[in-house]
Order: C-alpha cells, then sequence, then structure tokens
C-alpha cells in the first residue's frame, strides 16, 4: 500500500505528498448484538441490533520544508473527505463519518509524521458501479455480501406501484419521477420532501437475485445500487 485515496480524486501521495508509514489495520465489520438468557432455552436468544463502526489509523509522514504551511493546506482535504479507498484495494471504498490528525511530530530532518484516525460506516462499498436503468420488470442480483439500500428513482405519473421482492410501495407521482434514498429513508423530488407521497417500506436489495415488477404507468427505473461488502 502506498497511498489512500480521498473522494476517488485526492491520492495522499501524488496530491498531498503524504506517504504511509504504517498502513491501517482495517478490522471486520461486526455485528451489536443483545445476547439474552431465557430460562429453560438451549442457548441464548441473540437479538441483531445492527452494525458497529468500523475504525481504524493509519500513519504518514510529509518529507521536505515548510512542514506547518503545507499540512495547514492537507488537513482540510483530510477532515472534509466524505470517502476513502486504498491503492491496494482499488475495488471497495469506505463512507468516513469522522477523522481526527494528531499534531505534526517531527521524527527526523525533513520529515513530519502524522496519525490519522478515522471511523467509518460498517460496510465496503464497490467502487465504480454505473447508474442501473430498468423499463422492464426482472431480476436485479445483487454482487454484494450484505443487503444493500438503494437509491431509486421512479418515472411515471399519478399513483403508481413499485414492487421489490414482493413488498408494494405505492407513490404518487405528481411531477412525474420521484426518489427514493433507503439508506437516509427521504422520498424527495428535487429538494422537495415527499415522504407523504409514498406508501410502504424503502427498498432493500437483499444477496443475490432480487425481482423488480414496475407497475402499470411506472416507464423507467434508475437505481444507484449501492452493492457493498462486510
Amino acid at each position: 500500500m502506498n497511498a489512500f485515496i480521498l473522494n476517488n480524486t485526492i491520492n495522499s501521495r501524488s496530491n498531498l505528498g503524504l506517504r504511509i508509514t504504517r498502513p491501517p489495520v482495517i478490522p471486520p465489520t461486526r455485528r451489536v448484538v443483545n445476547t439474552i438468557e431465557v430460562d429453560g432455552r438451549e442457548g441464548s436468544l441473540t437479538i441483531l441490533r445492527g452494525w458497529r463502526d468500523v475504525s481504524f489509523d493509519l500513519q504518514a509522514a510529509l518529507l521536505g520544508d515548510n512542514h506547518a504551511t503545507r499540512w495547514r493546506d492537507i488537513l482540510p482535504q483530510i477532515l472534509n473527505a466524505e470517502s476513502i479507498h486504498f491503492s491496494n484495494d482499488e475495488g471497495v471504498f469506505y463512507q468516513i463519518k469522522q477523522v481526527t490528525a494528531t499534531p505534526h511530530e517531527k521524527r527526523l530532518v525533513g520529515m513530519s509524521e502524522y496519525t490519522l484516525a478515522f471511523t467509518c460506516a460498517p460496510f465496503r462499498y464497490m467502487r465504480n458501479v454505473a447508474m442501473i436503468t430498468r423499463t422492464i420488470s426482472g431480476i436485479l442480483a445483487n454482487p454484494g455480501t450484505v443487503h444493500s439500500l438503494p437509491r431509486i428513482t421512479v418515472f411515471g405519473t399519478g399513483t403508481r406501484t413499485l414492487t421489490i421482492n414482493g413488498r408494494a410501495i405505492v407513490l404518487n407521482l405528481l411531477q412525474g419521477r420521484m426518489t427514493l434514498d433507503s439508506a437516509l429513508k427521504i422520498c424527495h423530488f428535487g429538494n422537495v420532501a415527499q415522504n407523504n407521497q409514498m406508501t410502504g417500506d424503502f427498498p432493500v436489495l437483499s444477496v443475490g437475485n432480487n425481482t423488480i415488477t414496475l407497475g402499470t404507468g411506472i416507464t423507467r427505473l434508475e437505481i444507484e445500487p449501492r452493492w457493498r461488502f462486510l
């Protein structure tokens, strides 16, 4: 690993001048569970509550002169980043929730070293996934290892029904289209929230095949699938 990449564009080595001196050890995704002992039961009762954030840190060095001045320019780019991936694993990225950085520590003449601590969402997300367009009903395969929470724009007019894996979502398409963001639990047209124009649960794409049925009057779906991995 010779670099980390922020927001899919900022390379730590070529753009920021940082060299990784201690790569991160990224832990696997962990479940959040409640364990309940029940009299008469063989073993405990385990209830899945969710997933833990993924936390890791790395050390990077800045070489050359004017470290303090250069770091003032570098630090905001790191703190404001929304995603990170690594040069030795180009296929996935992590959604950043928070970054903290230590004050620079001068190790050698001409080199300062920094520790960056990242807190990320629980899963690894597939990079460079194209928008999926569907104009007819059919099967959509999720290649990930955990269910995805897609962003789906539905095109049509009037009150229409989109069905995914047997679960019906009734939409009142007032402006000819509506976007369902399952991660944010928001239904909207442009910047206008329209959760009151939707009946049913936000769509989830299970691992493997998903059956998608476009009800009468739905002309097109545009799906940002957000495939992800444990």
